[in-house]
């Protein structure tokens, strides 16, 4: 009995972050409006703070930032220091529940953004509104006006490594991997790509899931179509996955839904995306196929 213990107690001990939040990787208006009195609740508003102040969720803080141009790609994360200031004058703390409200359902690629950005950062609990101020305010629920604030407190950022995925790290096992391009069909064909992306076409071998599959009339597609669209695509649960987009936003998406929701222990985000890595002389993109 004693040894059973034990051994229990060291898998749990063991157990990735993503089995350890303590609240859905999703939360409705409903859940919101329930726990805003909570202390432990902190809501983050990350529209553009004109709209934050035209009105918002009562208690809500604005809080931007959290993603920023650097070294030559569009979307990365902040210096640690610099991160560590902007939550803890949030009022995150490490017991934190964070929940991240975007404009609305068409958002959701940002709203995982800040989301990745604050699983990254080492918080285990952070969810996101599903639907966000738009469906709160269609609920009908209170809204304020104005800005408000919270007690700073004195948290430090304390990033989880597994969970970014770095040029260099790509082209290592870019033929080992799973990789998995979140962008449009037409993109990951070679049809169309982005100004900044130097290469049409796509990663050899990576699989395209695109990041629009996600949602549907502003939410979140139900846990088990999700499974079924990644399964019908044969991607493995099991094998080190790194998920991709044009600069770092939509990659997310797919990271969220894996990793903080299906459970997967061995899923990265690539912060430089296409962005980069279409830069690297190295990897010839390909055009015209489906893997």
């Amino acid at each position: 009995m004693k040894k059973a213990i034990l051994i229990l107690l060291a898998v749990a001990f063991l157990a990735p972050a993503a089995f350890a939040r303590d609240v859905d990787a999703f939360v409705g208006v409903q859940w919101l409006e329930a726990n805003l009195a909570n202390a432990a609740v902190v809501v983050i508003d990350v529209r553009k703070i004109d709209d934050y102040k035209a009105g918002h969720i009562p208690g809500a803080v604005s809080v931007l930032g959290l993603y920023m141009a650097k070294d030559g790609l569009s979307n990365e994360v902040p210096a640690a220091d610099d991160l560590s200031d902007i939550l803890a004058d949030a009022g995150i703390s490490a017991k934190s529940t964070v929940v991240v409200v975007e404009a609305d359902g068409a958002r959701f690629a940002w709203a995982t953004r800040v989301a990745w950005t604050l699983a990254y950062a080492g918080l285990t609990n952070v969810t996101i509104l599903d639907g966000g101020y738009a469906e709160w305010t269609k609920a009908g629920k209170a809204v304020t006006t104005g800005m408000e604030s919270r007690t700073a407190t004195d948290f430090k950022v304390k990033f989880v490594d597994s969970y970014l995925a770095t040029k260099d790290y790509l082209v290592k096992n870019i033929k080992k991997a799973q990789i998995v391009d979140t962008r449009t069909y037409d993109t990951y064909f070679g049809v169309t790509k982005q100004a900044f992306v130097e290469q049409f076409g796509h990663i050899p071998g990576a699989t395209a899931l695109p990041a629009a599959w996600i949602t549907v009339n502003g939410l979140v597609r139900p846990k088990a179509e999700l499974e079924d669209l990644v399964k019908a695509l044969k991607l493995n649960p099991k094998k080190d996955t790194i998920i991709h987009c044009d600069s770092g936003v939509l990659a997310t998406g797919w990271w969220w839904i894996l990793s903080q929701q299906l459970g997967w222990t061995k899923v990265s985000s690539y912060d430089g995306s296409a962005q980069e890595i279409s830069r690297e002389p190295g990897v010839k993109f390909v055009k015209a196929v489906w893997k």
